[in-house]
């Protein structure tokens, strides 16, 4: 394995651990947040909700890196593809044009209920605009950013991650079969020469 190939395989491993974790993360929060949510359902409480800004926060970072996390992915994904002469997987171009809405967010027109907007001029935030609608929702729960699936993602992370471990798996086989034939290799030649 050339030293850029091995590079990749690194990456690809790291930001495949990264999405999974990103993703327990998003979980997590969201788990919180619906507690906290089914509790001022039952009751209104002042203080559950002030409990539940941090959270609301908490979670749009944890997307947000998640959403990170997968970008990079995908691009370490077809790195690796080219470095072994392979066709590139196919980018998940609602995911990219997410990504790129949420890098250039700070131009959006920003509305109640925690949406995002491309607004009126065309010329700006054309990443926005390539979003489905050109919008987002930024708000807690459901699909992230209300366009891509948590389980469809982790189901992308964690084949790239298996993908890896499968084949540290081969390699390490492949070393400890090569070591296994020189020692026999050897020994045979010794006893040849015991002869």
């Amino acid at each position: 394995m050339s030293e850029a190939e091995e590079a990749c395989v690194t990456f690809v491993r790291a930001w495949a651990e990264s999405a999974l974790r990103q993703i327990d993360r998003v979980r997590e929060v969201r788990q919180q947040a619906a507690r906290l949510n089914r509790q001022l359902d039952r009751e209104w409480d002042a203080g559950l909700e002030k409990a539940l800004e941090p959270l609301w926060r908490q979670n749009w970072t944890e997307e947000h890196s998640l959403v990170w996390a997968l970008h990079q992915l995908e691009r370490w994904a077809s790195r690796l593809a080219r470095e072994r002469n392979l066709e590139p997987p196919t980018h998940n171009a609602e995911l990219r044009d997410l990504r790129n809405a949420l890098e250039h967010l700070d131009d959006a027109m920003l509305r109640k209920g925690h949406l995002a907007e491309a607004g009126d001029d065309p010329k700006t935030n054309r990443s926005l605009r390539r979003v489905a609608g050109g919008r987002i929702t930024i708000a807690t729960g459901g699909k992230l950013f209300g366009r891509l699936d948590l389980d469809d993602l982790e189901t992308i992370a964690r084949e790239h991650f298996e993908r890896m471990e499968d084949e540290a798996y081969e390699r390490e086989e492949a070393l400890i079969e090569a070591a296994v034939e020189s020692y026999l290799d050897e020994v045979v030649f010794e006893r040849r020469e015991l002869r």
